[in-house]
């Protein structure tokens, strides 16, 4: 933040202009303020009210910040909209070959996060494939149906997540495609000393809740005023404690945390691209009740992700 006095025929005239860096441009934002120079109060009043007339001039709306700063929601934005204008400016060639390139990745990625067996060619041929794939492949396959289907506008809600759950898990019945969980499960990470991992300190509910608690999940998304960073991580962080599914839970929170931001004009985020860093931020989530800490984290790789793709595509 920087206080401007512009001087016009001998007089003063105040400015207040808010900068940020997105990769590196920097973008400013001024906002004429007066003739008087504000005291320390009211320019932190003033400043407070331009943010949020950025925040509605990017976004649309006013969103809430809850847990991230406004600054740090307008860097999101505008980062947001740095890569939409690149991305736009790309020829129709360039542009599927990313939006296939990033739907590869992200489906691998998701993938062998929960240690399942695939590589990059088991997710090539599920999407050139239409029949007789192996398990690998299928497994892939349901993936990349379900990416497609979190590129849509549909309607959140218990029905979506359950579709989404059947999508992943099609061909695979004893995973209950599509079905909540019958009985209590455990959550684990891996331990060096124990072949099976070790329980991390935080227990899901026992499935008789689950049902209530995907309705008042549901309830919540669609009446927050949240914005689209801290609402996506909120998502994985409400889902992965409710734990509805048998399998395949952590895979529904990455699309369903997609989904939010999609929604939002924001791209595909692979957000457990760092598996290890992924993890640790998802599981002290959870052990210390602290979404902040995958917030936080999201906002990071949201940030990184995009600021890499600036730097690298031509």
């Amino acid at each position: 933040m920087a206080l401007r006095i512009k001087i016009v025929k001998g007089k003063k005239y105040y400015y207040l202009d808010l900068s940020y860096f997105i990769a590196k441009k920097s973008k400013t934002f001024s906002k004429y303020i007066g003739l008087e120079k504000p005291s320390k109060t009211q320019l932190s009043k003033i400043e407070h009210d331009f943010k949020l007339e950025i925040i509605l001039k990017l976004a649309g709306k006013n969103y809430a910040t809850k847990f991230i700063s406004k600054d740090n929601f307008i860097k999101a934005l505008l980062f947001r909209d740095a890569f939409n204008k690149k991305f736009a400016s790309l020829s129709t060639i360039q542009r599927r070959q990313y939006e296939i390139d990033s739907t590869l990745i992200f489906t691998l990625t998701t993938l062998i996060t929960e240690d399942i067996d695939v590589n990059l060619n088991d997710v090539r041929h599920a999407l050139e494939k239409t029949d007789k794939l192996n398990m690998q492949e299928q497994i892939s396959k349901n993936m990349l149906y379900a990416i497609e289907s979190i590129k849509h506008t549909y309607t959140l809600d218990k029905k979506y997540i359950l579709g989404l759950h059947k999508t992943i898990m099609a061909g695979f019945e004893e995973k209950t495609p599509g079905n909540i969980r019958y009985k209590q499960v455990y959550l684990h990470i891996r331990d060096s000393k124990n072949p099976s991992g070790r329980e991390i300190s935080y227990r899901p509910p026992d499935f008789s809740k689950v049902n209530n608690l995907l309705d008042s999940f549901v309830k919540w998304y669609n009446s927050t005023n949240l914005n689209p960073i801290e609402k996506s991580a909120e998502v994985h962080y409400r889902i992965y404690k409710i734990h509805p599914f048998l399998d395949g839970n952590k895979r529904v929170c990455r699309l369903l945390l997609n989904k939010t931001l999609i929604d939002e004009g924001f791209s595909l985020l692979n957000i457990s691209v760092k598996k290890d860093a992924y993890f640790k931020a998802l599981v002290e989530s959870a052990e210390r009740n602290d979404i902040k800490i995958l917030i936080d984290f999201t906002l990071k790789e949201f940030l990184r992700q995009v600021r890499e793709f600036l730097n690298d595509v031509k």
